[in-house]
């Protein structure tokens, strides 16, 4: 094939992944799933993936002298990268921690971009000198790798520690962005030590996280791309319902303790337990003959009996287990509960003591 169209399906490709990445940042940052997909973490690092690859475009394309920021401004958010992959893999594990976008993990990536931002701005300024300078450093090249080395060596350790089946789109994500990383870092040194290499290599770098940010993107939108669930084929009795059930899927649900994130919804779950969001919703409502909401709340409802059976109520008032287990509300549990057992848990905790 000939160079200068390798070039140009490389350049097009690239385009398609700036627009896919931000697209899913953009999805990301809308939908309200919760701290289990860590959605803000996920729209940050989509946004930072989707600038990379737009300023290796315009390095390609000889733009970068004409947008003046642009490339230092991309430099610094690389920094994000890696404590962004450690939060949203923190966030799926057995501990499922909060995630936000003010981790003490972030830090010095803020600091980063801080100083980037105000040597643009004042280039003149002794400030400005001092922070470009330092960003300019061969030395900060070799700290961001060493930093992002050892973010993925904490990752991998967890992946490994933690007793739990992570999803596979959170896996590819991770040991996606690890190959790149890790190419990158040969390129670059073959650059410092032997020769400077072609643009056209960074580019087909990128591409990588282009190909890989589309197949994220059309499992997104419920295109079955990922491997066949564990779930596939299994069935259930219709009359077993989910406090009783030793289905997969409920047995899941129980030991993870997913139901406990008040902000858990249906595709949120689907990711969670590798399901395809249109056979998730089929198991529900078909083999259970419930809604989403319901089949859930079921979950809490048992947590919070549980709860009182142990006496926990006497540390805690009612409300509060409740919350514990998940519901966001007073009028939801308790319309809930009664549903489930018959009466309010005042009365039921009347008949166990």
């Amino acid at each position: 094939m000939d160079l200068v169209v390798i070039k140009e399906v490389s350049l097009l490709m690239n385009a398609v992944g700036v627009g896919n990445c931000f697209l899913l940042s953009f999805s990301y940052l809308k939908k309200k799933e919760g701290r289990t997909l860590a959605n803000p973490i996920l729209s940050l690092l989509f946004f930072i993936l989707g600038s990379v690859i737009l300023n290796t475009i315009f390095n390609f394309m000889g733009y970068s002298d004409s947008l003046n920021g642009f490339e230092p401004i991309t430099n610094a958010l690389i920094f994000g990268i890696a404590p962004l992959l450690f939060l949203y893999v923190r966030g799926l594990g057995k501990e499922a921690h909060f995630t936000n976008l003010w981790s003490v993990h972030l830090i010095h990536f803020y600091c980063y971009l801080a100083i980037t931002i105000i040597s643009i701005v004042l280039p003149h300024s002794s400030f400005g000198q001092w922070g470009r300078s330092l960003t300019e450093s061969k030395w900060m090249i070799f700290l961001w790798n060493f930093h992002f080395l050892v973010y993925l060596i904490v990752i991998f350790l967890k992946f490994r520690k933690e007793d739990i089946n992570f999803p596979w789109t959170s896996k590819l994500l991770v040991y996606g962005i690890a190959s790149i990383w890790f190419l990158n870092l040969l390129f670059f040194l073959y650059r410092f030590y032997v020769q400077p290499l072609p643009n056209l290599f960074y580019l087909n770098i990128t591409l990588l996280f282009s190909v890989m940010t589309l197949y994220l993107f059309y499992q997104k939108l419920g295109v079955e791309v990922i491997p066949k669930s564990n779930y596939r084929g299994r069935k259930l009795n219709k009359t077993q319902m989910p406090n009783g059930g030793t289905d997969v899927l409920v047995a899941t649900i129980r030991e993870q303790k997913y139901y406990k994130d008040p902000e858990l919804d249906i595709r949120a779950l689907s990711e969670l337990v590798q399901m395809p969001y249109h056979e998730l919703s089929f198991k529900i409502n078909q083999e259970y003959h419930q809604n989403f909401n319901t089949f859930i709340n079921s979950f809490r409802v048992q947590e919070v009996v549980q709860a009182l059976e142990n006496q926990q109520h006497k540390s805690y008032t009612i409300m509060g287990l409740a919350r514990q287990a998940g519901f966001k509300s007073a009028s939801v549990f308790y319309a809930a509960f009664k549903k489930e057992k018959g009466s309010t848990p005042t009365d039921f905790l009347k008949d166990i003591i």
